[in-house]
């Protein structure tokens, strides 16, 4: 047996005799949902600074500058012909205030939030708040933030996101990126949603009430930075995720296992004294939840030319079948196909293009990138419990943490040992595969199409 092989085995030895990988994900998980600009997020970064110190591993803190947002008091409720109703919700990220007032309008049904559906509608949406579900819509899945700047374009006063899976659980998520956006924008549950629904049903006019309080001051953030050197120093690649998680829940998937993940994989490399192909850039990104915004700030202020790939982690526990999206890029996905013997199991191997997570500034700067997250069983769940209060450790089995980490570490170490990696894209290629894809329209809505 080679040395190599010798290193590999051991660091999967120890990943399943050891309970230290589901010990890292509750310590992330109990410490709060490390939500940017809250205590807990201090409090992660610290621990994560303490880890890798006491492992040996030098540490880079970079710190940053963003448009903050402090969740406050949210009510809603609907008043019918007989009667009010009290609706718990509460208000989505980055979304206004109603400057101390409580708005009073017309509520009505804009159900999947496409362009296609509000059309439709398009004469009854000015001024009302429309309620727009989580779920699939007539033009497939779109994206929270999509839904939201549809709504605001076809006029409405406010958006109201309901959650298309049962369980009285409020969904969250931002509705701008890195900066406040331009209407109340509150979640309700599925069961709040259907209530609502039947009485419209039944009297066709219903009032709504909306009251929302939050501030929203600049703060700093910072991610944490370590590396694992490589025999080639001269080609680096980036193992991301995000450790921040929504202040409603411990954000367990999302994100805090796939940094226990990472940081468990540095803990065994460092340990065997393992030598990657190329260096290895671990970066635990802050602010993601807040539309992919720490890694955007960060990519764009550093000298990206010795990056040669990105490995972005973001769900990679919770499901034990594996994602692996290879953003349109086909030389990329040729490669990683090829890499599929040597993994720990079959993943699916896409060339999906995933735009709101750490990987895709990445792809901006042309650099071939890959998502890896676990894959649910049913894509009709969407989300499923992940930005709601019901993210937590629980959700994770042992078998489930261990398994998902030992194939990140193998795919890592595939991947990093590739004999060519695949080459950086031009400008017009990536705008070509964007456009390809149908994609630009909707990242122009999302603010996030950089090309002129």
């Amino acid at each position: 047996m080679n040395e190599e092989v010798d290193l590999k085995e051991r660091i999967l030895g120890k990943i399943f005799s050891k309970d230290s990988i589901f010990e890292t994900i509750k310590d992330l998980c109990l410490m709060g949902s490390r939500f940017s600009g809250t205590e807990s997020e201090k409090i992660a970064q610290e621990y994560m600074n303490k880890y890798l110190k006491d492992i040996g591993i030098p540490v880079i803190n970079y710190d940053f500058e963003y448009q903050g947002w402090i969740r406050g008091e949210c009510k809603f409720s609907i008043v019918s012909k007989t009667k009010e109703y009290s609706f718990p919700a509460i208000s989505l990220v980055l979304a206004p205030s109603t400057n101390g007032e409580t708005i009073e309008t017309n509520i009505i049904d804009g159900f999947g939030g496409s362009e296609t559906e509000l059309k439709r509608i398009k004469n009854s949406t000015p001024g009302k708040a429309v309620m727009i579900h989580s779920g699939d819509t007539e033009e497939g899945w779109l994206h929270r933030r999509i839904k939201y700047a549809n709504a605001y374009e076809y006029g409405a006063k406010v958006f109201v996101f309901a959650n298309h899976n049962p369980g009285q659980l409020f969904p969250t998520g931002s509705v701008r990126s890195n900066r406040i956006g331009e209407i109340p924008a509150i979640g309700i549950s599925k069961e709040s949603y259907e209530h609502i629904k039947e009485i419209l049903r039944k009297e066709d006019v219903l009032t709504c009430k909306i009251f929302v309080s939050n501030e929203i001051p600049k703060l700093t953030s910072k991610h944490i930075i370590w590396e694992i050197p490589g025999k080639n120093k001269d080609e680096v690649i980036v193992i991301g995720g995000h450790y921040d998680g929504h202040d409603i829940a411990q954000g367990a998937t999302d994100n805090a296992a796939s940094i226990a993940a990472i940081l468990e994989i540095s803990r065994l490399m460092k340990e065997v004294n393992y030598i990657p192909e190329r260096t290895l850039r671990f970066v635990a990104f802050g602010v993601e939840e807040f539309g992919v915004v720490g890694s955007t700030i960060y990519v764009n202020d550093s000298d990206v030319a010795d990056i040669v790939g990105m490995i972005n982690l973001d769900g990679l526990i919770g499901h034990i079948p594996k994602h692996i999206t290879c953003s349109g890029i086909e030389e990329l996905l040729v490669k990683v196909k090829e890499l599929k013997n040597e993994l720990l199991y079959d993943p699916k191997i896409t060339n999906n293009i995933i735009s709101a997570s750490d990987n895709y500034p990445y792809f901006l700067k042309g650099i071939p990138n890959v998502c890896i997250f676990g894959e649910k069983p049913d894509p009709r769940v969407g989300r499923g419990y992940g930005h709601t209060s019901a993210d937590t450790f629980d959700k994770i089995s042992r078998l489930d943490a261990k398994i998902s980490t030992a194939f990140a570490f193998v795919f890592i170490d595939a991947f990093s040992k590739m004999k060519e990696m695949p080459k950086r894209l031009k400008e017009a290629e990536i705008i070509k595969i964007l456009q390809d894809a149908k994609l630009e329209d909707n990242l122009r809505l999302l603010e996030k199409w950089p090309f002129k």
